[in-house]
């Protein structure tokens, strides 16, 4: 298995300079993706903004294989009392045209199931 931990960066929207957290695992069977959205410490393009891009790109620079990604937004908790900003965590869904990751379909996920993922 291969296990990438790291702060990305990347070139968002009007390439500007942007980073998410990433998580990569690679098992026999999937390429588990996990992008984690960094709030303010992002100066650019969100991921949620940025998705079917970002998987197009990690597939091509960690050597991924395009039909055995899952991709997972991962959103920390920011402290507030409010439900919008609890932890989340999405099961994202993109049709595919070679290379290209397009309209993206997000299903929020429990952390047990992520950690299911991750542990199978």
């Amino acid at each position: 298995m291969n296990y990438i931990d790291q702060i990305y960066h990347f070139k968002g929207r009007w390439d500007a300079p942007s980073q998410c957290g990433l998580k990569i695992i690679k098992n026999p069977d999937r390429h588990i993706v996990i992008a984690t959205e960094l709030y303010e410490e992002n100066p650019g393009t969100s991921v949620t903004d940025f998705t079917g891009e970002l998987a197009a790109l990690l597939v091509k620079e960690f050597s991924l294989d395009p039909d055995r990604i899952v991709f997972v937004e991962h959103c920390p908790d920011r402290g507030s009392k409010l439900e919008h900003y609890k932890e989340s965590f999405d099961l994202v869904r993109f049709r595919r045209h070679g290379s290209r990751f397009s309209d993206p379909e997000w299903e929020r996920i429990s952390r047990q199931a992520v950690d299911a993922m991750i542990g199978g």
